[in-house]
C-alpha cells in the first residue's frame, strides 16, 4: 500500500486540485471524479483512470478497481473536492477525445440555450438518458461537461449522453436544416400553442436560460413555439423541469404502443 499523503501542499494534490477549475481541467486533459458511483460509471464509459485518492483504501480497492488506491488524509480529500462532506474517493481521469454529434433525421433532441446553472445542465443530461434522447444540444455560452456540479447532477449520465454545440443560433438553424429537423421553441409568447397540441414526435426543442428565456435570435429561427400549460399562479417553470416535461412528450411521442 502506498503512503498515506496528508500535505495539501504535496506535489500531487496541487496538481489534482487544478482540476476543480475550468482552467485546469483544459491545460491539463484531466478532470475530477468524487465518490465510487461516478468512478464505477467513468470506468464502464471506458474512461482512463490515471489515479485513485481514498480515505479507507481497503474499502476502495475492495471494489476491484483498476489502478493502486492512494490513502490521503481527510484535509487532502477536503481538498480535491467541490462538496462540504467528501464521499471518501476521488479519481482522476483523461478527458475523452472529443466525437462530434451528426444530426439525424427523425431524432429527438434537446437544445439548452446559454444555460448557466452547472446543477441544471446535470439534471437535463440525466433525464435526457432517461427518456432516451439521441442528444443535448447547446447553444451560446458553453458549458462544462466535465465539471463537478455538471457530474454530481447527471450521475454520470455527462459521461454517456451525446452532445454538440454551436456558437449561434444561425449554426444551429443549418444544422437543423440539413437533417431535416424542425425547431421548436419553449416559450411564453402569443405565437406559442400549448404543449399538448404540438406535434412532438421528433425534431429540436429549445430551453432558454434560467433568466432571459430564449433569445430572440432563436426565437426567430424556431419553426413553431410551444407553452407548458400550468394552472394556479404560476407564471413559469424552472428551465430544468421544462426541459423534462419537454424531454417527456418527445419520449411518449415516438415510443411505441
Amino acid at each position: 500500500m502506498e503512503e498515506r499523503i496528508t500535505s495539501t501542499r504535496n506535489r500531487q494534490v496541487v496538481e489534482a486540485a487544478k482540476l476543480l477549475s475550468p482552467k485546469g481541467r483544459r491545460e491539463q486533459g484531466r478532470f475530477l471524479l468524487e465518490g465510487e458511483r461516478l468512478v464505477g460509471e467513468a470506468l464502464r464509459a471506458g474512461l482512463r483512470l490515471t489515479a485513485l485518492y481514498a480515505r479507507d483504501p481497503g474499502q476502495a480497492e475492495a471494489k476491484g478497481l483498476p489502478l493502486p488506491v492512494t490513502p490521503v488524509s481527510d484535509e487532502v480529500l477536503q481538498r480535491l473536492c467541490d462538496t462540504v462532506t467528501p464521499q471518501g474517493v476521488v479519481a482522476v481521469a483523461e478527458l475523452p477525445e472529443d466525437r462530434p454529434l451528426a444530426l439525424c433525421p427523425g431524432g429527438a433532441y434537446l437544445l439548452l440555450e446559454n444555460l448557466q446553472n452547472a446543477g441544471n445542465v446535470g439534471n437535463v443530461l440525466r433525464t435526457a438518458e432517461a427518456f432516451d434522447l439521441d442528444g443535448v444540444l447547446f447553444c451560446g455560452d458553453r458549458v462544462d461537461l466535465f465539471s463537478p456540479k455538471v457530474l454530481r447532477g447527471s450521475m454520470g449520465s455527462s459521461l454517456r449522453v451525446q452532445t454538440a454545440h454551436y456558437d449561434t443560433p444561425q449554426q444551429l438553424r443549418q444544422a437543423a436544416d440539413a437533417a431535416g429537423l424542425p425547431l421548436w421553441g419553449a416559450a411564453l409568447s402569443d405565437r406559442a400553442i400549448p404543449l399538448t397540441q404540438a406535434s412532438l414526435a421528433g425534431g429540436i426543442v429549445a430551453v432558454g436560460n434560467e433568466g432571459a428565456g430564449l433569445s430572440e435570435a432563436l426565437l426567430a429561427l424556431c419553426d413553431q413555439l410551444v407553452v407548458i400549460p400550468m394552472a394556479g399562479m404560476t407564471e413559469s417553470l424552472s428551465a430544468a423541469t421544462a426541459a423534462a416535461i419537454l424531454m417527456w412528450e418527445l419520449w411518449a411521442r415516438r415510443r411505441p404502443d
